[in-house]
């Protein structure tokens, strides 16, 4: 017994690195998904509104009435980049079926980079990245929709 009093402390410092380490990945990968989670409620929002566009205008124009409504969109998190103004971060296009007869779909693309120069926690994980290859973190986000194709019934 007499050599054992400072096996708890020898213990509890072996375990504490591993148990944070474990702990700030949930919290890390938490905040990951949860700018997932709002650029996917985004694309799958706008890929709906543009699914029932009355309009030929906003057809023709690229959906502006829509990609208005997230001009002021942010993410929650720092740790990744978007720019809902630019078409290569937020694009709605109209794809037309092949056969005439048919409905074409509204496809949304939601492009997100990892910002190396955001959070601490992104400049940690871009730290501990050997080769600097960010580009594995981005996110790229579909949505397809069945659209109505209401613009094309008016004259």
């Amino acid at each position: 017994m007499k050599f054992q009093k400072g096996q708890s402390i020898v213990e509890f410092t072996l375990i504490l690195p591993l148990f944070l380490l474990f702990l700030f990945g949930i919290v890390y990968f938490s905040m990951i998904f949860l700018d997932y989670m709002t650029l996917s409620t985004v694309a799958r929002n706008s890929a709906r509104d543009a699914s029932v566009v009355e309009s030929a205008t906003e057809y023709a124009n690229g959906y502006p009435t829509i990609r208005k409504h997230y001009e002021t969109q942010t993410l929650p998190i720092d740790i990744y980049d978007w720019d809902p103004t630019s078409t290569s971060d937020f694009k709605i296009e109209y794809k037309p079926s092949s056969n005439s007869s048919e409905h074409g779909n509204v496809m949304v693309t939601v492009n997100a980079k990892f910002n190396d120069n955001g959070s601490w926690l992104a400049g940690i994980i871009d730290g501990l990245m050997d080769n600097k290859n960010t580009k594995k973190l981005d996110l790229h986000i579909t949505c397809t929709m069945y659209s109505e194709d209401n613009w094309k019934t008016q004259k």
